[in-house]
């Protein structure tokens, strides 16, 4: 009855607030108890002649008493798999990118059971849950994709950087290469020209700045100049591609590393204005409609091709704002109930918005603005 209890209530307060699982702790102790859970059937099942009642958990700290019944053993351990199937699928669903980043942290600790002889069914729970995170909406007529491919990979180089970084990392070599591909991409934006210099292709970049986001994560005390660095060298390119693995960096530091968050906080939020200074993106005049008073008629159909150029560059140009945008609003979702924590996203937050007020007369009044427009009413 108290189980029941528990979980109904348990279920109630995940339902409505599914951010209260996104903690380290929590997710660990949900799948620790369900695998102790699971060592408690598994012996019932092995050991029928020599009941054992008591089982323990190092990693918790925790020991569990069982009754010595098959079915209530199995029915426990049915009940406690679905329920964190769940929780796992409702938190998934509110903050993927940082449910990915506690699953894979809680996958790289040592575990009572981690001998690799037998299947440790929270590793699997983990497993299960990444594969099933989605990231934005699927295409028209067809599924979302499996998430297992993205999630095995970013294990991986999160397993080799750490690996790296622990046979030692020329830390002022990564700051040099950073810091050139900053002035380089900051001096094109300012003198509004192709960027020219050591910006390298976006590959490079782009596993550059892992290699810092884990050197932060890793190291002893806060680097700050790598921390400015991470923040403003994807947002001085402008590129979509770089910006989106950006949020996946940004989100793996203020989870693991909380005493970044306000320092990254403060450099996106200076980020921003300068973006708006420089009239980047949503801020930009270069794809503004013509007056149709000003274009001469024309009975000719529309050139196809032109228009699909035209949406594709200017979707480009926008998509960076976008997706900062978006992760603002996710951070701020995860840390609203913890009133220690939320203080420097919702400082960034109203910076931005008052940074946007105050360059309101330069925003695009481009009709594939309009996203972008919304997501900060919405913020």
């Amino acid at each position: 009855l108290v189980s029941r209890w528990a979980q109904r209530f348990a279920d109630s307060v995940l339902q409505a607030f599914p951010q209260a699982l996104l903690d380290s702790t929590v997710v660990a102790t949900l799948l620790e108890l369900v695998q102790l859970v699971w060592k408690g059937w598994r012996a019932a099942q092995d050991d029928q002649f020599a009941a054992q009642y008591w089982f323990t958990s190092h990693t918790l700290g925790v020991t569990l008493q069982l009754p010595d019944s098959v079915t209530y053993r199995e029915t426990l351990f049915a009940q406690m798999s679905a329920a964190a199937r769940r929780w796992l699928a409702l938190a998934g669903r509110s903050a993927p990118m940082e449910l990915e980043t506690l699953l894979q942290a809680y996958l790289a600790q040592p575990s009572d059971d981690d001998l690799g002889c037998e299947p440790h069914v929270g590793h699997a729970l983990a497993l299960e849950a990444a594969n099933q995170l989605r990231y934005g909406a699927p295409l028209a007529g067809t599924e979302a994709l499996a998430n297992a491919s993205a999630f095995a990979f970013r294990r991986g180089q999160r397993d080799f950087l750490r690996g790296h970084i622990g046979r030692g990392t020329d830390v002022a070599a990564l700051k040099r290469d950073l810091a050139a591909v900053y002035r380089a991409a900051a001096g094109a934006a300012e003198a509004d020209e192709p960027p020219c210099g050591p910006l390298g292709d976006v590959r490079t970049v782009v596993e550059r700045l892992h290699h810092a986001t884990h050197y932060v994560v890793a190291a002893r005390s806060v680097d700050r100049e790598l921390v400015r660095l991470i923040a403003w060298v994807p947002l001085a390119m402008f590129d979509e591609r770089v910006v989106r693995a950006a949020t996946h960096m940004w989100t793996t530091l203020l989870v693991e590393r909380p005493l970044a968050e306000e320092l990254l906080m403060v450099e996106l939020t200076v980020a921003w204005t300068w973006l708006a200074q420089q009239h980047r993106g949503l801020f930009s005049q270069s794809f503004e409609p013509r007056s149709p008073f000003a274009a001469r008629m024309s009975y000719a159909p529309s050139d196809k091709t032109a228009r699909s150029r035209a949406h594709a560059r200017i979707s480009r140009a926008l998509a960076p704002h976008a997706l900062l945008i978006e992760f603002l609003q996710r951070r701020f979702d995860c840390v609203k109930h913890q009133p220690h924590a939320n203080f420097s996203v919702v400082n960034a937050t109203l910076r931005i918005l008052h940074a946007t007020f105050d360059h309101a007369e330069q925003m695009t009044s481009n009709a594939l603005a309009r996203g972008p427009r919304f997501m900060l009413v919405a913020l």
